[in-house]
This record gives structure tokens, C-alpha cells and sequence, in this order.
């Protein structure tokens, strides 16, 4: 018995030791350290992973982080700027000659399944995109940019002819790690890094690519799905819900693994503003950007910062619409012009942005190397001059309803006809949907009842896709398209407009415009920037003149991060942004 009673009385003191243990703070095990979990959002999802063939800038982000390309931006140590770096690259490009760049691949790099990754499988992701039956949307971005690869755009666009044999393209596999790009016309290497950061030059798996490729070779369903795609970055691409998430965990084996901080990033997709603000608000985000119905609440937050970004909203007009009269006349681009309040649609409907009439953005040009802008420069202001002696900003309701009258009278119609415009825009662009019930009335007003608007949803798909669904769907498209490229050479921020590009969101093209564009595209003018400007000048007037779109609003960014996040820089870097990727959580 007394036995028996020995051993109550030592279990009870194990227990009575352990609860004074806890009670102090003792720990039995080491407490596992809490993860660095980075939040943020997209406002729309990734239609597909494959960097090819979507024009959709969602796709950035997954391949940022779960994806390597040869070069990325790195901020510098002092946070002022920033400089290239190899990722897939062993080191920066090797220059052999004036126009052949050699690049090494790191021995070390491989997919996420552990194969490794060499020249063969940049040479095939390359030739791939620029593959002339695939007719990839992206391909431009690999053929041309800040370098021109020989025979590139020339191989991709040549269809079924064959008259351009890959052999003849500047890239060549020299060994089984160095590949050999030849240029058109002399660059540096920063040139050369800067081809090679956008998505759509990130490598593919070729056992997926091939998997997915239909019989006759004209798509893949490669990145439909995450059993369909494969990543080699810095995170792994986790979990895809689609419509509702993305988590990328890191990936601790990757070589540039300890430039990397977050644990975990977690990217929720919201399109809905009013949910965005309950997150931010509820700190479920760490990340977020107000718009106009919201600005006004953190405009004098101690968080929010604000830079003048590439983008320039305008107004794409459908010039080959079958149910409207005077949709292919200058007059009715012109009448469309001159009757938008930019002043009213920057300040009440955007929030805080700036009005224009004019289109090159505010940032064109700051990576020069003299770091003037266009806009800043002579030739930038001889233009925004120009379009103030019209009106503010180019608005003039006179000269408006003037040329809709011309129109009209080309068309053969009387005053008393109505012509019903199609304004088509997403249904969460809160911005687009507003503009577009403002102009309801000011074209009533302004064209005395010869022109109604009709506000219309695209019922879930972006405007790029809804246009493809017929030429008399839409009228007046709110759009948006940037070019970081434009940040050095300033002319580039027209690229999409042009008849050469086949994924352009307007469908009116002019031929002196195309030429003076190849003028401002010319080698020689690489370095010798205000002639550049000059030319630059002259595009924009065309430009205008024959109004390509209708430039309505220069985007100011405003931008939040949550106390816990610690950024690279302190200020906003134009090619850098605020170095997120390279953040890190504090308490």
C-alpha cells in the first residue's frame, strides 16, 4: 500500500513541476518560428500560366516569384536604384563583338522537379515562342525591345512561307550552357539584361509544352493548369484556386534563395474594391491601391506614397463597326476628342489623377541618360502647348459638335438622325464604368442629341476579348496599355498601336504613323537622344492629328503598405518599383 501511495505522489509532482514550468514560461520543445507570410492581391486572375500567348500583366507576378528568367532587377545597397543581376545567367552578358552577346547558364539552375536547366532549354523556349505556326501574342517581347535579335520578328511573322529558316535567327546554342544572341544594332549589356525579364522569355518545360500541343502545332494547352506547368523561380507555386488565390511557398534550394525573405505569399484575387478595402482595412493585406471612391480616405495616410506611373488611360474607337455610319471618319475621332472633360473625369471620377490630352507618360524618358523626360523637355511641352490652344486639355464642346456635323454630313445623315454608341468596359473597373455614365450626358448635351451613349459590361471577359467577338459589339473602349521600354527609349510607349502589332487593342492604323515610328526606331537614334525626342515629337503629333485613340487621364499611383512590411528603397524606382519581391516582414 504504501508503495501505491509513493507513486500518486510522485506523478502528481511531475504534474505539479510541468504546470510550474508552463506557468514560468519553461518550454519542453523550441517553439517553431512564425512564418513571414507576404499578402497581396491581383484584381483579376491569370487565364493561363503559359507566358507566351497572354497579354494578360497578371501573369507577371506568378512567374516573378515561382519562375526565373535570365536577368532580374536587383535594388542597389544604397536603395537609389538599381542594377541587373543573373538568375538563370550565371553573370551578365558576355560581349564578343559589336552586335554578339554570350550568355552562361548557371550549372546549378533546374526546374522544381530537380531536371536541370541548360541552353537547350532556352533555345527551345525561345524558338517555341517565336514559332511562326504557334503565332504567339507575346513573341515581340523576345524579337525586339531594348535589343533586336537578327531574323527574329522576320521568323515569327513569316506564317507557312518558309523563307526565313530558324538557322538564320541571332540565337544560337554555342554549348550546352552558353547560348549567342546577335543584334541588329550595337547595345550594352544592361540592353541585353533588359530583353530578358518580361514573362514571356522565361523558359517552358518542354515535356508539358509538347504534351498539350495539338495535332497541327497551332497551340498548347501548356500552364491551363498547375498539372500543366512547371516553375523553376524562388517560390513554389503552391495552390492555384482559381479566381480566388494563388500561395507560393519558397523554395530554399533556389540559388538566389536568401535575396528572397517572405516564407509564404499569398495573392488573393479581388476585383471587387469595396472587398479589397474591408481586407486592407481588417489586415487580411498588406499591400493596397485605393481608387477614386477611396482615395480621399488615405489620401494624408503616413503609409500612402504616390508617383506619376507609365500609365495614360485612353479611349480606343472602333473605326470598322458595320452599324455605325461614321465610325471610319476623322471627323468622328476628332468630334470624340474634343468632347471629353478631362479636367471633371481626373478629378471626380479617378480621384487625384492628372488630365490629358496629350499620350506619351510622365515617366518617358527618365531612364535616359540625361533623365529628362519628354514631357519635361522642349519638345514634349511644344505639344502639350498645342493642345491647350484647342481647349483645357484639348476640350472644346464647340469644336466637338463642329466636326460631328462634318461627320454626319459625310455619312449622309440629317440632324435629326441618332446614332447609338456601344461605350463596352470590365465590370469591376469601377473608373471606366463611371466615366462612361458621365459621357451618357455630356454627349447628349455636347452633340444636341445626335449621339446617345450606352453603357455596356463585357459580362466577365476583359475588353481585348470582347472585342474579338465581333466589330459591332463596341464604339468607345477605356483602355490602358503601358511600355516600361518607354522609360529609356520614350517613343515606345506607342508599340501597341502600330499595324505590325497582331494583338492591338484599336483596330484604326495609319501608315505615316507606322512610319514615323520606324524613324524614332532607327539604330542611330539609340544614342542620340534629343533627336530622339524630336522624333518623338513628331509621332505624337501624328498621333493626335489622326487620332489613333482619345489620351483622357495620366494615372498617378497611390500605393499602401502594411507597418510589417520592410521595402528595399525608400522611394519609388522607375524599372524597380519598390523592389516588393525583395521585401521583408518585421514585427
Amino acid at each position: 500500500m504504501g508503495n501505491v501511495r509513493r507513486s500518486v505522489a510522485l506523478i502528481v509532482a511531475v504534474i505539479m513541476m510541468a504546470t510550474l514550468l508552463a506557468a514560468c514560461g519553461g518550454k519542453t520543445t523550441q517553439q517553431e518560428p512564425e512564418l513571414k507570410v507576404f499578402r497581396t492581391y491581383l484584381t483579376s486572375d491569370c487565364p493561363i500560366l503559359n507566358g507566351h500567348d497572354s497579354v494578360e500583366s497578371s501573369l507577371q507576378v506568378p512567374h516573378d516569384y515561382c519562375s526565373s528568367p535570365l536577368y532580374r532587377v536587383y535594388p542597389n545597397e544604397d536603395g537609389k536604384g538599381y542594377h541587373y543581376i543573373g538568375d538563370l545567367a550565371e553573370g551578365m552578358p558576355i560581349q564578343i563583338d559589336e552586335y554578339n552577346w554570350q550568355i552562361k547558364i548557371r550549372k546549378e539552375a533546374k526546374w522544381h522537379n530537380g531536371e536541370p536547366i541548360n541552353a537547350d532549354t532556352i533555345i527551345y523556349s525561345w524558338k517555341m515562342l517565336l514559332d511562326p505556326i504557334l503565332a504567339n501574342q507575346m513573341a515581340d517581347f523576345l524579337a525586339t525591345g531594348s535589343i533586336t535579335i537578327v531574323n527574329a520578328r522576320e521568323y515569327q511573322r513569316q506564317g507557312t512561307e518558309n523563307t526565313v529558316a530558324w538557322e538564320d535567327v541571332g540565337i544560337k546554342k554555342i554549348d550546352d550552357y552558353t547560348i549567342q544572341i546577335t543584334t541588329a544594332y550595337p547595345n550594352t549589356a544592361e540592353e541585353v539584361c533588359a530583353q530578358f525579364v518580361d514573362r514571356s522569355t522565361f523558359p517552358v518545360y518542354q515535356p508539358y509544352y509538347e504534351a498539350g500541343m495539338n495535332e497541327s502545332r497551332t497551340q498548347t494547352t501548356y500552364g491551363t493548369t498547375l498539372d500543366e506547368w512547371m516553375g523553376c523561380g524562388p517560390y513554389f507555386f503552391k495552390k492555384w484556386e482559381f479566381g480566388n488565390m494563388h500561395v507560393y511557398e519558397k523554395n530554399p534550394d533556389h540559388w538566389l534563395a536568401d535575396l528572397f525573405h517572405y516564407d509564404r505569399v499569398e495573392v488573393y484575387i479581388v476585383p471587387d474594391m469595396n472587398a479589397r478595402v474591408q481586407m486592407w482595412e481588417s489586415g487580411q493585406l498588406d499591400y493596397f491601391v485605393p481608387d477614386a471612391n477611396t482615395i480621399d480616405r488615405y489620401i494624408n495616410d503616413p503609409r500612402m506614397v504616390s508617383y506619376e506611373s507609365l500609365g495614360v488611360d485612353h479611349i480606343d474607337i472602333n473605326c470598322k463597326n458595320p452599324t455605325n455610319p461614321i465610325s471610319g471618319l476623322i471627323e468622328y475621332r476628332k468630334a470624340v476628342y474634343h468632347a471629353i472633360d478631362r479636367e471633371t473625369v481626373a478629378r471626380e471620377i479617378y480621384g487625384h489623377m492628372k488630365p490629358t490630352g496629350t499620350y506619351v507618360n510622365g515617366q518617358a524618358g527618365i531612364l535616359s541618360p540625361s533623365g529628362l523626360t519628354y514631357r519635361e523637355s522642349e519638345y514634349g511641352k511644344a505639344v502639350t502647348e498645342m493642345v491647350n490652344q484647342w481647349g483645357p486639355y484639348g476640350y472644346n464642346p464647340e469644336l466637338a459638335l463642329d466636326y460631328m456635323k462634318q461627320a454626319f454630313a459625310k455619312a449622309g445623315l440629317s440632324d435629326n438622325d441618332v446614332i447609338t454608341l456601344k461605350w463596352i468596359c470590365e465590370g469591376s473597373d469601377v473608373e471606366a464604368k463611371a466615366t462612361g455614365e458621365f459621357l451618357m450626358e455630356e454627349f447628349e448635351r455636347i452633340f444636341e442629341g445626335r449621339i446617345k451613349l450606352e453603357v455596356i459590361s463585357t459580362a466577365g471577359m476583359s475588353a481585348t476579348q470582347f472585342k474579338r467577338t465581333g466589330d459591332d459589339k463596341w464604339d468607345l473602349s477605356p483602355n490602358q496599355w503601358t511600355r516600361s521600354l518607354s522609360r529609356k527609349f520614350p517613343y515606345m510607349c506607342f508599340y501597341y498601336y502600330l499595324s505590325t502589332y497582331a494583338t492591338a487593342p484599336n483596330n484604326y492604323f495609319d501608315e505615316e504613323f507606322d512610319a514615323q515610328y520606324a524613324v524614332c526606331d532607327a539604330p542611330e537614334l539609340k544614342n542620340d537622344y534629343d533627336r530622339m525626342l524630336q522624333e518623338t515629337k513628331k509621332l505624337e503629333e501624328i498621333y493626335l492629328e489622326k487620332v489613333i485613340h482619345v489620351p483622357t487621364v495620366q494615372r498617378v499611383v497611390y500605393e499602401m503598405f502594411s507597418d510589417r512590411v520592410k521595402l528595399p528603397v525608400d522611394r519609388y524606382i522607375p524599372g524597380l518599383g519598390w523592389g516588393t519581391i525583395y521585401g521583408d516582414i518585421v514585427k
